[in-house]
């Protein structure tokens, strides 16, 4: 085996590896329930970095001249990537989704390429033979097209501005897990503007194609292996393997039935609700019983999470404050922020989940 051969078996293994760890991360995901509808948006997105991975491989190892035919196909697939990650941000933790006709305007960038790739799809083997020979042989020799940069860039612009824009929507609202969201939205924009800089100095300097393509597939493998180390590390995507921790819980039933009024007594005749910066491991202090049983009694007993109880608490409190016509004397995020909110976007957000309307519309209707 020469050297050549060698490095394409190396590369061949570590990219395969990578994509089969990126394959059964999104079965996992696919298999959470408890991401509800968010986690088909997370899988459309693990699928586009993957599938770009894979398209790597295809190239570094020059196996797409053994299949011709697998040359663009998932294009278009990439310009979901950062639409479907935002969508995933914004509808993470939500109990009911609903698709709006505005949402599909994030969709478009990935309906136009579709269009615009369509005739690509059925050229001949011998036609796109000469597009892949095009890679091989006149790139590393000559200076990349601008047109073909463009190609490879801009579904990583979108990505970058969809991923910017997933940050700053997690700072904004309170979010279960938001470290690691905001881990994500960092390191998807990493991806994009080092991918950017690169294809540019690739352009600039006249690199060798397949040079660019090696770089760019090791920076891919490394996101798509963070990723997966991330998603795994959110308790909530793993609902088969908490199911049977669960079910090897020395918690008899008797246990579990009080813990759940405990719960009840803590949050709601103590009015703990009401602190901004309550978290499980409070509850858990003040009741003097491990995390992980509390967790157990909310998931199976009480069918919800710590997150989404605490905020139907206060929308209730909060439906009281309005129809005692609250809204006549203090502002909208007073009446959020004395409900224990910690922002007026929180506050509507939660509220609306609830009742499906705004503090405003509630207070108007109730009144009337």
């Amino acid at each position: 085996m020469n050297s050549i051969e060698s490095s394409a078996f190396i590369i061949t293994f570590l990219l395969g590896g990578v994509i089969l760890i990126g394959c059964f991360i999104l079965l996992v995901v696919l298999k959470s329930v408890t991401l509800k509808h968010s986690r088909f948006f997370l899988a459309i997105t693990l699928l586009g970095l993957i599938q770009h991975l894979f398209t790597y491989l295809l190239f570094t190892t020059q196996l797409i001249k053994v299949w011709p035919h697998l040359f663009g196909l998932g294009y278009p697939l990439l310009f979901l990537v950062g639409p479907c990650f935002f969508l995933f941000i914004k509808h993470y933790g939500e109990s009911s989704f609903s698709f709006k006709r505005w949402n599909f305007v994030h969709f478009l960038p990935f309906v136009m390429m579709l269009i615009l790739f369509a005739p690509k799809y059925f050229y001949s083997a011998v036609e796109k033979q000469e597009i892949i020979t095009y890679y091989y042989d006149l790139l590393p020799n000559g200076v990349v097209a601008v047109s073909d940069w463009l190609q490879a860039s801009l579904h990583l612009v979108l990505l970058l501005i969809y991923a910017v824009a997933a940050f700053m929507l997690i700072q904004k609202r309170d979010k279960t897990n938001s470290i690691l969201l905001k881990r994500f939205s960092i390191l998807m924009a990493i991806l994009a503007f080092t991918e950017i800089l690169l294809q540019a100095g690739f352009l600039l300097t006249g690199a060798s194609a397949i040079t660019a393509e090696i770089v760019l597939a090791g920076l891919m493998a490394i996101t798509v292996l963070l990723l997966g180390y991330w998603i795994v590390d959110i308790k909530q995507v793993l609902p088969v393997l908490e199911g049977k921790k669960y079910k090897t819980s020395p918690l008899s039933q008797q246990q579990v039935v009080l813990i759940e009024k405990k719960i009840h007594n803590f949050l709601v005749k103590e009015e703990n609700y009401l602190d901004p910066n309550l978290k499980v491991a409070d509850l858990a202090d003040g009741l003097q019983i491990p995390s992980h049983h509390i967790s157990q009694v909310l998931s199976e007993r009480m069918n919800t999470n710590f997150y989404t109880i605490i905020n139907h608490y206060r929308v209730e409190k909060a439906k009281e404050l309005l129809v005692s016509g609250a809204l006549e004397k203090i502002s909208v995020q007073a009446v959020g922020e004395e409900c224990g909110f910690s922002s007026k976007t929180s506050f509507y957000r939660a509220f609306k989940r609830v009742t499906g309307m705004t503090p405003a519309q509630y207070q108007s209707y109730q009144i009337s």
